[in-house]
């Protein structure tokens, strides 16, 4: 399939999806429901933009801050009715231990889901900040990008070695904020975003 016969891209997952850090007023930093205007300047500029735009198509990004992934498996089982076979899926997985207290299955089980609900149509996994399966025996399809590595992890190369400003606020070094980082706490800029995009992007072009 060509990139051209896709109809648009289908974004689901959390605030690294949402677009959180894409604006510069530190004031909404910690804000999950910002104003409506810092809401869709995240929405509209996160990675789903950047990514369309390479791919020529059209993007819906319905990434939502503070969302687990059972959320983000909600979003998808909600939205599907509306979703066709030639449109690209983009899922980018939440820490896996978020509202474990609350949580219904384990992450294996809830990949299944995924991949249950989702067969037959066009789908790409990526983890945002932490790996979703920690599991080294689990058996990963290929359309399942990195499964051991992170979107952070390529940001800190950009940041170490290519020299980029690409974290939110502009923060640095953020990799040694072990305590914060951890949990998702920085969040790309603009520029952190597009780079996603772009990574996104030479990883699946070959594989659409």
């Amino acid at each position: 399939m060509e990139t051209h016969d896709l109809t648009r891209l289908i974004a689901f997952g959390d605030s690294w999806t949402a677009g959180h850090g894409v604006e510069t007023e530190k004031e909404y930093k910690e804000n999950p429901t910002p104003p409506k205007f810092i809401e869709k300047l995240r929405e509209q500029n996160s990675f789903p933009k950047w990514l369309g735009n390479l791919l020529n198509i059209s993007y819906i990004n319905l990434g939502v801050c503070g969302f687990g992934n059972e959320y983000i498996f909600n979003s998808v089982k909600e939205n599907l009715k509306f979703i066709n076979k030639d449109d690209l899926i983009i899922i980018v997985f939440s820490y896996p231990h978020r509202y474990k207290q609350h949580n219904k299955y384990t992450p294996e089980e809830l990949f299944k889901k995924f991949e249950t609900i989702l067969d037959g149509y066009k789908k790409f996994y990526f983890n945002g900040f932490y790996p979703f399966i920690e599991n080294d025996n689990f058996n990963f399809p290929n359309y399942y990008i990195n499964p051991k590595g992170t979107l952070s992890y390529q940001l800190q190369f950009e940041e170490m070695v290519n020299k980029k400003d690409v974290w939110e606020y502009g923060s640095k070094m953020v990799w040694n904020d072990v305590e914060n980082y951890y949990e998702g706490d920085y969040h790309p800029n603009l520029q952190g975003y597009k780079l996603i995009g772009e990574y996104m992007y030479k990883q699946i072009k070959n594989k659409i």
